[in-house]
């Protein structure tokens, strides 16, 4: 009786077991419910002007009230000044936003073609100042501003005509894809690179304040 029970009880849950499989292979066998479309949205929009402003917002503060001793040290060999990199910023936003504006530039693409990276994972790898980079010779600085009002007003004239670009945009800049540094990412996307690009660069910028050497005044 005892092991009658026992083989009932097995048989039972094999039965179950049997179901659950089945079941599971019935549902991975579905078709995969097709991807919901990326849009560009107000949310996106509202980002990206936080974003630009919040950086725009840092630069001018970090270089603000600067004297040309401060402006100009170098913590060692090789290494760039505050003045370098606040040029730096600049010269790489005017080259991206002519790269990613110029007409032609964005492709329109099925979305789903394109593996996309997660807006926070640009953001993220961009401005790890973990992971070194050497800039291009064309936008490595060679003193185009002489001046912390000069590397200001021109900071602030760049970044004036991103922010206008993103502010009257009416395309959909999820639907286009530009070549980036981090390969093919989409033209939202890319107003997200050139900006972290800017922070990326706040960072070092910090860095060289932080340096022991660095002048008082």
């Amino acid at each position: 009786m005892k092991n009658a029970k026992l083989t009932q009880s097995f048989l039972s849950l094999l039965a179950v077991a049997i179901v659950i499989v089945t079941t599971v292979i019935s549902v991975s066998s579905q078709a995969p419910a097709a991807k919901a479309p990326v849009v560009f949205t107000e949310k996106d929009r509202a980002f990206a002007l936080k974003y630009l402003n919040d950086t725009k917002e840092d630069y001018v503060k970090q270089l603000t009230g600067l004297s040309d001793a401060q402006l100009n040290f170098r913590a060692a060999e090789g290494r760039w000044t505050i003045a370098e990199v606040a040029e730096h910023i600049t010269v790489v936003e005017s080259a991206l936003m002519g790269m990613f504006s110029a007409p032609m530039a964005a492709k329109t693409l099925k979305c789903e073609d394109v593996p996309r990276i997660a807006d926070t994972a640009l953001i993220l790898a961009i401005t790890n100042r973990m992971q070194k980079f050497q800039a291009p010779e064309q936008v490595r600085p060679n003193g185009r501003w002489k001046t912390r009002e000069d590397l200001l007003t021109s900071f602030e004239k760049t970044r004036a005509a991103t922010v206008e670009y993103v502010t009257a945009n009416k395309a959909d800049l999820r639907s286009t894809f530009v070549q980036s540094p981090m390969g093919t990412i989409d033209s939202f996307q890319g107003i997200l690179f050139l900006t972290g690009h800017s922070e990326r660069h706040l960072l070092q910028l910090k860095e060289v304040k932080a340096d022991p050497n660095y002048p008082k005044k």
